[in-house]
């Protein structure tokens, strides 16, 4: 029988390796069992595999879902964050615009010459708010801000520029007014109140420009994110 199975038998060679091709009848016929165990040895081997890709998938899908989870968790903390910042600075915008309003109409009339000059009682500082900027910025540096969509964010990097735009010029009208003579000479006080009256001017355009800011962008992103 050993001399019938080695006449059914030929070698391929191959450069990677030696193929062992059986192809005696009479090889499946001494082995008649060799396909159903194949078979079955096959079937335990897939039986097998498949639990383990099925446990691969869910895993893969709890990992994913845990991580979209945690980023919306944290862009929903980021965006609260965010209006909080935005109402915090148009409260204080909105509690010193008066002010700085008064200032500037009666800073005009202490600019006219036909105007008697006296102390100027109505001025107590400039006053301009420093806005802050924290929980945009923590957006920017985490990357979470870019959940947000094109138009949330050309409307949130405009609005935080103008805020940029208004607290350099608050430190550029402080940094004026020191350099200021505050002698009383009518002259010298005629020149600081028309001073106070073209800065106030722009502080109150400027005011009133982010206060509407404000209030369109929270709207803006209160909107979406209902």
């Amino acid at each position: 029988m050993i001399d019938s199975v080695r006449k059914s038998v030929s070698f391929n060679f191959f450069s990677d390796g030696v193929i062992l091709i059986l192809e005696s009848a009479d090889l499946r016929t001494n082995f008649p069992n060799f396909n159903s165990s194949m078979k079955k040895k096959i079937g335990q081997l897939f039986f097998q595999i498949i639990p383990v890709m099925i446990g691969v998938y869910l895993g893969f899908l709890v990992s994913n879902w845990s991580e979209k989870r945690k980023k919306n968790h944290q862009f929903e903390i980021f965006l609260n964050n965010l209006l909080s910042e935005m109402e915090t600075n148009q409260e204080r915008l909105e509690g010193i615009v008066d002010y700085h309003t008064m200032v500037r109409d009666s800073s005009q009339i202490y600019s006219d010459p036909s105007f008697p000059i006296k102390k100027a009682n109505f001025f107590r500082g400039t006053r301009v708010s420093k806005l802050v900027s924290s929980a945009y910025e923590t957006g920017i540096q985490t990357g979470v801000i870019n959940e947000l969509s094109l138009d949330e964010l050309q409307a949130i990097n405009s609005l935080y520029t103008f805020q940029k735009d208004y607290n350099a010029y608050g430190g550029i009208i402080l940094s004026s007014l020191i350099n200021k003579d505050f002698s009383s000479e009518e002259e010298d006080m005629r020149k600081v109140a028309r001073f106070l009256y073209v800065t106030m001017t722009d502080v109150v355009a400027l005011e009133n420009g982010l206060i509407g800011a404000f209030k369109e962008t929270k709207g803006k992103l209160t909107k979406n994110d209902s």
